[in-house]
């Protein structure tokens, strides 16, 4: 079965490489949460061994990698990274061979997990004390595999080729709502990082000419999630779909629907705060589960916006709900120093 995009776009089946990662679309399903009744689109259920959104993504992405004929793939992240584990996941899959270059976050149990996972799964790990001397360390990296035809991931999958991803994720909601799965929703609420769910979707339902407002919870730097980054991401994979066969101009529209929500960030990245605590209880009762960096600070500007939204309220719930277990011969041990150091130190 085509995905939606290409659905709707016949013409761009041929022109943009996609291969198959997840199983789509997820449901759409509705809940009571606090006072407020809402829906939750189930990206957490995109796919085994792991889901989440760096699945629709990475569907684009390692297609492209694929066609370039790389052999490797390196991507950056913070040690508890989502879209690291994917990449090395799927990328595996794919047959290629997979570098991370990771930096120090909060240490967590989860960010433990996440960390011990990418090893489990084959990935080389390489250190870096701060996430601003990534491009440094990416930029040696990448002269390290230069042989290998090494590509890189960008952070969180959020370049112009994964945004498209979400364009797809957009139009899917579309098919469901004309099929009757939902209502229409007037907001739909989800976690900013690296902004590639947020400006795929808006310019996704640009696209298909459906008025959503998108409310994005920032939770990282701002040199990170700002509108600029939105910006550049929907003309980008805006410019790629016009190219391969797409009619009209919709960049400007998506980038008046989304509107960014600073306040829910608190202390940093990966620290956690009271209303994302409140807000993990409130879901666990529902049975969805949230994590302390990405969809709890999400969840929270979620329960702030029901209260007071004119409409239908969406939450785009983006962590997998599938994790894969932990092999019992993978420990600390398996990590290179540094990162024994960084576990060690917390």
């Amino acid at each position: 079965m085509p995905i939606a995009l290409f659905e709707r776009y016949p013409q761009l089946a041929e022109r943009v490489p996609w291969v198959q990662l997840g199983n789509f679309p997820p449901p759409v399903e509705p809940f009571s949460v606090g006072r407020a009744d809402i829906f939750i689109k189930r990206d957490d259920l995109s796919a085994q061994p792991y889901g989440g959104n760096k699945v629709r993504k990475l569907e684009f992405l390692l297609a492209a990698a694929r066609l370039r004929g790389a052999r490797r793939l390196i991507t950056v992240g913070a040690a508890g990274s989502h879209h690291a584990l994917a990449t090395t996941i799927f990328g595996k899959q794919l047959g290629f061979d997979i570098t991370l270059v990771l930096f120090p976050q909060p240490l967590t149990d989860h960010v433990r997990h996440i960390l011990l996972l990418d090893v489990a799964y084959g990935a080389e790990l390489r250190f870096t004390r701060r996430m601003e001397m990534v491009p440094a360390a990416l930029f040696a990296t990448t002269m390290r595999y230069r042989r290998d035809h090494a590509v890189v991931i960008p952070a969180g999958g959020c370049d112009a080729v994964g945004t498209v991803g979400y364009v797809n994720a957009a139009l899917e909601l579309v098919a469901q709502i004309h099929a009757g799965d939902i209502v229409q929703p007037a907001t739909i609420v989800l976690a900013a990082g690296t902004l590639g769910t947020a400006a795929g979707l808006a310019l996704g339902f640009a696209i298909a000419e459906i008025p959503v407002r998108i409310v994005a919870a920032r939770i990282t730097s701002r040199i990170v999630t700002n509108e600029r980054v939105l910006a550049r991401l929907i003309k980008g994979a805006e410019d790629i779909l016009r190219r391969a066969g797409l009619p009209g101009l919709h960049a400007d529209r998506a980038i008046r629907s989304v509107e960014l929500k600073h306040e829910h960030i608190g202390r940093g990245y990966g620290i956690a705060t009271a209303e994302a605590e409140e807000a993990t209880a409130v879901f666990g009762k529902i049975g969805i589960h949230l994590d302390p960096t990405y969809t709890a600070k999400a969840a929270a500007a979620l329960l702030r916006t029901a209260e007071n939204a004119a409409g239908p309220v969406l939450f785009w719930h983006t962590l997998s709900a599938a994790e894969p277990p932990l092999p019992a011969d993978i420990g600390i041990d398996n990590l290179p120093t540094p990162f024994q150091a960084y576990l060690q130190s917390h």
